[in-house]
């Protein structure tokens, strides 16, 4: 056996393979951006909370304006951050190709390294539609990453304008 036969014999399985990992990780790249969203926008929500019960010990009226600037500046990193953030989350149609009804039919039809090629190419397709989709979803989830530090420096920032200054 030459190495061209083991080249054309190997390289349809070798396509397929590569092509399902790459599908997985890309859904398993999905799943985690997910994960990090939920508990980014939980994070967020804990610590504004957290800062607005304190206020409210203190007396929000007792407050100087540049601490009340802060806060409302804060919240609007918040909400601005829950926007990005859902919309990064919210449902996708994600594609994961081959059809399984077209899969069942073809696989009736043709031999198994056609199929390989096939269900290869498949994956491939689903693989490029979505990760223009991944792409959007990292950036929105990157931009609400930066929100949380601006809401979290600026409720730092007036929990020491608190401390340290006199009401």
């Amino acid at each position: 056996m030459s190495n061209r036969d083991i080249d054309s014999r190997s390289s349809p399985q070798v396509f397929y393979e590569l092509a399902m990992n790459r599908l997985d990780a890309q859904m398993n790249r999905v799943e985690a951006v997910d994960r990090k969203l939920a508990s980014l926008i939980g994070f967020a929500s804990v610590i504004i909370a957290i800062f607005a019960a304190v206020l409210q010990l203190r007396g929000f009226a007792q407050c100087s304006l540049w601490i009340i600037i802060l806060l409302g500046l804060a919240g609007a990193s918040y909400l601005a951050l829950i926007a990005f953030a859902l919309h990064a989350y919210r449902f996708r149609e994600w594609d994961f190709r081959p059809n399984l009804k077209k899969l069942d039919e073809y696989s009736m039809k043709y031999g198994d390294s056609i199929m390989r090629q096939w269900v290869a190419r498949e994956c491939l397709r689903s693989y490029t539609d979505n990760e223009k989709k991944l792409s959007s979803k990292t950036s929105d989830g990157r931009k609400a990453m930066w929100l949380l530090t601006i809401e979290t420096t600026l409720l730092i920032v007036a929990a020491f304008l608190a401390l340290v200054c006199p009401d």
